[in-house]
């Protein structure tokens, strides 16, 4: 084992290292939480033990699955860095991933009407007296509405679209620019000239009520909604006119939005003639996959998709998918 490096010129090295490689800081640095928690636990120790990585990747009470995965993997892949150039060997720390969540359930044309009807029907703060309470209920006439059909028809991620600011979106072009997302790969979201149209008008009459915002959906005082607001204003606007689930299946949640737009994506493929593999690469970057495989879940979601595959290409799924992954 080198003793030479410590943790901290490790951790310099890493990061300069995932730099390299166009690799942004994560927005969960685990690895830096983890050599905070050893500088405080183990003030004299400058070198990475095992105890250290046994202790800290330890499953705890308050974790499931997927956040202890999510913490330790990020831990697994630094030691793999450290391993590699002599600085081990240490031994990763074991994990298992929770069991994979329901099938998103896919809208149908009537929901969707009903929900856009409830988003247009937020009422503003006229009916309020105190002026912060008309000050808050205006911002949400006016956010709510734009932020789903956003959503709705962009596939972004809930978290991208309140860390959204007013210079990451390009009215002029049609163009939104993901610069903080839920991983580390910036990226180029091309809008539907009607979401663009939108969105300027929803510009106009945010100028008018916070000129001076820096986020394109701001907070009355201007900061990033939490998860919350987006959570419990999609679920009042959906279930407004649709009907909750009664045979125990899971509420719908804005995340659905997403996989929505994948799906839709996928269906459309037959209306133009670009190849298979072209169309899934382009869906992929738009929605900020790290790999193909990921994007490659939705296809089980398509009625027929491998026989509509088939019929455009003369391919099968199987005969298809190989060649994306080499793109």
């Amino acid at each position: 084992m080198n003793k030479a490096r410590t943790y901290n010129q490790w951790y310099n090295d890493y990061m300069q290292y995932r730099l390299s490689y166009s690799d942004k800081k994560p927005a969960n640095d685990f690895v830096r939480c983890f050599l905070n928690w050893c500088g405080r636990t183990y003030p004299d120790e400058t070198v990475l033990t095992q105890q250290m990585l046994d202790t800290w990747c330890a499953k705890r009470d308050t974790e499931n699955g997927n956040s202890h995965g999510s913490r330790v993997s990020a831990i697994n892949r630094f030691l793999d860095f450290v391993n590699k150039r002599g600085g081990g060997p240490y031994t990763p720390a074991e994990f298992a991933w929770s069991a994979p969540s329901p099938e998103p359930e896919m809208f149908t044309p009537e929901q969707l009407a009903n929900f856009f009807k409830a988003l247009d029907e937020i009422p503003d703060g006229s009916c309020y007296e105190k002026p912060l309470n008309q000050r808050i209920a205006d911002l949400r006439a006016v956010q709510i509405p734009v932020a789903f059909r956003l959503l709705y028809s962009s596939g972004m991620r809930v978290c991208e679209l309140r860390w959204l600011k007013r210079s990451d979106v390009d009215l002029d072009n049609g163009i939104i620019y993901i610069r903080k997302a839920k991983g580390y790969d910036e990226r180029i979201i091309a809008l539907h000239p009607t979401m663009t149209a939108l969105l300027r008008q929803y510009a106009k009459k945010m100028d008018k009520l916070m000129p001076s915002a820096t986020l394109f959906f701001p907070s009355v005082r201007d900061k990033y909604h939490n998860a919350y607001w987006l959570h419990t204003n999609f679920k009042a606007a959906w279930y407004k006119y649709n009907p909750k689930p009664t045979d125990g299946r899971r509420d719908i949640v804005a995340y659905s939005l997403r996989h929505n737009y994948a799906v839709e994506n996928i269906m459309s493929w037959h209306q133009d003639g670009y190849n298979a593999d072209k169309r899934v690469v382009a869906l992929s970057k738009s929605m900020g996959h790290r790999s193909i495989k990921a994007t490659q879940y939705y296809f089980h979601l398509v009625p027929r998709f491998a026989d509509l595959l088939n019929q455009l290409e003369g391919e099968s799924v199987s005969n298809i998918l190989p060649k994306v992954e080499t793109i």
